[in-house]
């Protein structure tokens, strides 16, 4: 995160390469995508970045919704579509990345700090908020 790069691993020659995702980008959390594309969520710029991991480099970064928020928990679901948690803000931003548009979702409670967040097999968003100590669930 303090770097603002990303580390690839060759499992085969231990070589590991970095990408560089920009200045004060402050990379947090990595989720793939069913294309096989990366998505980070770049808590120091407010943004979410597509990175293409064979081709080793940024595809495309937009815009949080509300991008000094501290995007921070990642992942996607079977539609492929990206859940990015904003800890600042506890809210949760969905992107179809066809259309590069976002749904906000308020959480139900405040002060939340989403860190980690799955998507289950029935497509429901799982959290743990390490402030607050509770499990959430949207469906």
């Amino acid at each position: 995160m303090g770097a603002n790069k990303l580390g690839k691993l060759d499992p085969k020659t231990g070589r590991t390469t970095e990408l560089d995702m920009g200045a004060g980008s402050r990379p947090r959390r990595i989720a793939a995508a069913p294309d096989g594309t990366l998505w980070v969520t770049l808590y120091g710029s407010g943004e979410l970045a597509q990175v293409d991991p064979v081709a080793h480099k940024v595809v495309r970064r937009i815009d949080m919704p509300g991008r000094d928020a501290g995007p921070y928990a990642v992942t996607v679901d079977a539609e492929g579509r990206v859940w990015a948690n904003e800890i600042q803000s506890d809210t949760v931003a969905v992107l179809d990345p066809k259309t590069g548009k976002f749904r906000v979702i308020d959480l139900p409670s405040k002060g939340v700090g989403i860190r980690k967040a799955v998507i289950d097999g029935a497509g429901r968003y799982w959290y743990m908020g390490s402030h607050n100590g509770r499990l959430g669930v949207v469906e």
